[in-house]
Parts: structure tokens; C-alpha cells; sequence
């Protein structure tokens, strides 16, 4: 059960994703105790779609994006611009071997 991007795919738990795909996650900082915060895509529009759904257009009421209001990771699909987090593929949690936790993810393969 791992996470892991290769050429043009994510791969997270049994679900590998192709295409309009992007993902945000937590992961261990190099040479650091610190976490680093990863947005990627496999295309450049699902990375414009992961980076601007966070923002209102009034923005006093747009929070800090991917702050308190995420999980560990999250997939999401081509149709996240208009779903909004209906557009989720996967999300959950990372175990304490940084592995999606099966009891505490959704994965919609």
C-alpha cells in the first residue's frame, strides 16, 4: 500500500490515477524533523484547479489554503473544478510507516 507518482501516474493504496489527476500531501522534509507540503499534477490544469478552488471570491472569507481543513492526502479527478470535493478520488490519512491507513481513507479507484 504505498503512495507514489511514476511518469504520468499517481499511485495511492491499490488506485493508480492517469490523466487530469492532481494531489496535495504531507510528507517527511529531507535532512529536517519538519513536514514538507507537496501540490503536484499530472496536468497543468488539475494543478490550476487544486491551487485556486481554495479561494472565495470575497476573499475575508477565504481561509489559508490546504491549512486546517485537509487530511494527510487527497487525489483529485478532472472533475474536481466543478465538483468541487465531490471531484475527491482519495483522501485519508498516512499510517505511522507514511502509508495511506486503509480504516481512515477513501480511495475511489
Amino acid at each position: 500500500m504505498k503512495a507514489t507518482t511514476s511518469g504520468h501516474e499517481f499511485h495511492v493504496g491499490g488506485c493508480h490515477f492517469t490523466g487530469r489527476h492532481g494531489a496535495v500531501f504531507r510528507a517527511p522534509a529531507q535532512d529536517s524533523p519538519a513536514l514538507d507540503l507537496v501540490v503536484t499534477a499530472l496536468e497543468d490544469e488539475a494543478l490550476v484547479d487544486l491551487v485556486s478552488y481554495s479561494f472565495a471570491t470575497n476573499q475575508p472569507h477565504t481561509r489559508a489554503p490546504m491549512s486546517n481543513m485537509l487530511p494527510d492526502f487527497m487525489v483529485v479527478g478532472p472533475d474536481f473544478r466543478w465538483k468541487g470535493y465531490g471531484g475527491v478520488v482519495a483522501a485519508g490519512y498516512w499510517d505511522e510507516s507514511w502509508q495511506p491507513a486503509l480504516n481512515s481513507a477513501y480511495l475511489r479507484c
